[in-house]
């Protein structure tokens, strides 16, 4: 299998997730360009979502949404224990309070507290937390830090800025443990007003997502393909009918999707297609599911599944949801899947602030194994494709002073991929859009890890392999003969030249036959060396950064000899 297959297979399904909802408004119309997949703007009264246009993003038509507004809540509690036993039929669908939460409103409990939507809202002082401010407007306290558009922003002069990281305080010894006070949480990336007070350790996911006699193979977190440059942050839950050809699967072949616990689904969109649905759940306590390229919607969310089939439709609700109560159908492709959990942070993030343009959610992004029962969790756990642990895979992959991690372009602002002149001369929100000359955000990225299931071998990824303007591509590292891993290269090993490859892929003897292009790969597979495709040339320099050449007309390592001027830095 060569690496152009193994590309095809795990494309599908591969989007954006969303990046949020800001409810202020700013130049946004249907049709005007945008940046992220699924970003939210709520302008005016109206939603906008930013959708897949044939190769542009543009903001979809606008839905009219019903602002939701806090009252005194009382001390929550955590959700009650759940039952495992799937409803014998779908829940009607109820609004239960703030329709433009995207993982929940402005309740700080269990997910079943709302507030009604005809209550006035009132935003908090600007003395912690800059809610509702946008760039250019006033405010009252100088270093306080807010989030606008998918964006930091601070105080500065009174007046509301991008943030830039001169002004952020130093970074402590040993990189950052847990959140720093300067990074968004997840409750106020997504408009909640009030951090919960119950704990994630009160969830427990008591239902299988997909019925466990139907799950395949599926592929962790971590996977890095196409324009997703950095590892992935959802993984792809294998269904059994991808093991019959497309042309003869029937209706019966639908596999129902179910909530693993209790929770309130409060998001719903098209990706691009009436096949490619996206639904978010959230639990209460900090804790959400995040399921994209649903094949159907169904269950609870039935009544909604004719609205969706249009593409970019979206909608924000508040629907109650049980445990084991199902709410979509799947045939076709991997379910995409994650779990947030705004309780954890993932510290092999060397320079968080980095994720603060783009993908903020990335440092709360957990494993799902630890969240259900122990019987769900071993038959989940036998059908990821990765065999060492972590099974469900890993996405953070920095090291400060080496080669591995995730690394953007030196003089871009980090996820973005917007050019930091930008950000520095902003005045005022900046329009949603494609970078300026450039195919798309990712071009500036770059990620140097281990492959997501054989994870013996190490994958170039980058967003600039011949094209300056973008053209994302993904190869293996050759370390044959005692070549230095990635993660072993510093400063102290001056310039390393690397053989970049194709690569096959090996299943263990005894596996199920496969549809190519259509069928998982195997659980336990490893990689071999295939094709050259160039060679790279790698320095840590002194100062954590990494100086990078690609050479895509060489494939012998000893015809490199020094950096020219076609050299590259790149920062964490």
């Amino acid at each position: 299998m060569s690496f152009r297959s193994l590309r095809t297979l795990l494309a599908l399904g591969l989007l954006f997730a969303a990046t949020g909802i800001t409810p202020a408004s700013s130049a946004v119309k249907a049709g005007a360009a945008c940046t992220h997949v699924k970003e939210i703007r709520i302008v005016s009264g109206y939603k906008y979502t930013c959708i897949k246009s044939g190769k542009k993003l543009v903001w979809s038509k606008g839905v009219k949404v019903v602002v939701a507004k806090p009252t005194p809540t009382p001390t929550p509690s955590p959700s009650p224990t759940p039952t495992p036993t799937p409803s014998s039929s779908p829940s009607t669908p109820t609004a239960i309070g703030d329709p433009i939460g995207s993982i929940g409103g402005t309740n700080n409990g269990s997910a079943g507290q709302g507030t009604s939507p005809t209550q006035q809202q009132q935003m908090p002082p600007d003395t912690e937390f800059l809610y509702g401010r946008r760039i250019g407007m006033n405010c009252s306290t100088n270093g306080v830090f807010g989030f606008t558009g998918g964006m930091l922003a601070v105080c500065k002069d009174k007046r509301v800025v991008y943030a830039l990281e001169s002004d952020l305080p130093a970074t402590p010894a040993g990189g950052y443990k847990s959140r720093p006070r300067w990074y968004p949480s997840l409750a106020q990336q997504f408009g909640k007003m009030a951090e919960p007070t119950c704990s994630p350790s009160s969830i427990k996911f008591t239902s299988p997502v997909i019925p466990l006699d139907s799950m395949a193979p599926s592929v962790p977190y971590g996977a890095m393909i196409g324009g997703h440059v950095t590892p992935i942050d959802h993984a792809y839950l294998g269904v059994m009918p991808l093991y019959k050809d497309a042309a003869t699967r029937t209706e019966a072949d639908y596999v129902p999707i179910t909530s693993p616990t209790s929770g309130v689904i409060t998001e719903i969109g098209n990706l691009g297609s009436p096949t490619s649905i996206r639904v978010v759940i959230d639990h209460g306590c900090d804790v959400a599911t995040v399921y994209m390229v649903l094949n159907r919607l169904s269950g609870v969310l039935a009544p909604y599944a004719e609205e969706l089939k249009s593409s970019g439709a979206s909608k924000s609700v508040r629907i109650a949801v049980k445990a084991g109560e199902e709410f979509g159908r799947q045939r076709d492709n991997m379910l995409d899947f994650n779990v947030w959990d705004g309780t954890q942070w993932l510290s092999g993030f060397a320079n968080p602030f980095s994720y603060t343009s783009g993908e903020a959610w990335k440092p709360f992004t957990a494993d799902p194994l630890p969240f259900f029962t122990d019987s769900i969790r071993a038959v989940m756990e036998s059908n990821m494709q990765k065999t060492t642990s972590p099974r469900f895979g890993k996405i953070d992959y920095d090291i400060p002073g080496t080669a591995s991690g995730s690394w953007f372009l030196d003089g871009t602002f980090g996820y973005s991929g917007r050019m930091l002149s930008e950000i520095v001369n902003a005045t005022s929100e900046l329009m949603g859009g494609q970078v300026q000359n450039k195919n798309e955000v990712d071009w500036s990225h770059l990620a140097i890890a281990p492959h997501e299931v054989d994870s013996t071998q190490w994958i170039f990824s980058t967003g600039w392999w011949k094209d300056p303007a973008g053209d994302p591509h993904q190869f293996m590292f050759n370390l044959e003969n005692g070549k230095t891993a990635p993660d072993k290269l510093t400063f102290s090993s001056g310039m390393v030249v690397y053989q970049l490859v194709d690569y096959s892929v090996l299943e263990p003897a005894g596996s199920p036959i496969r549809l190519v292009g259509n069928t998982p790969f195997a659980v336990g597979y490893t990689l071999s060396l295939g094709m050259p495709r160039g060679v790279v040339a790698l320095q840590v320099n002194s100062d954590g950064s990494l100086r990078v050449e690609v050479n895509t007309t060489m494939t012998k390592v000893e015809d490199f000899t020094a950096f020219t001027s076609a050299r590259r830095i790149y920062r964490h």
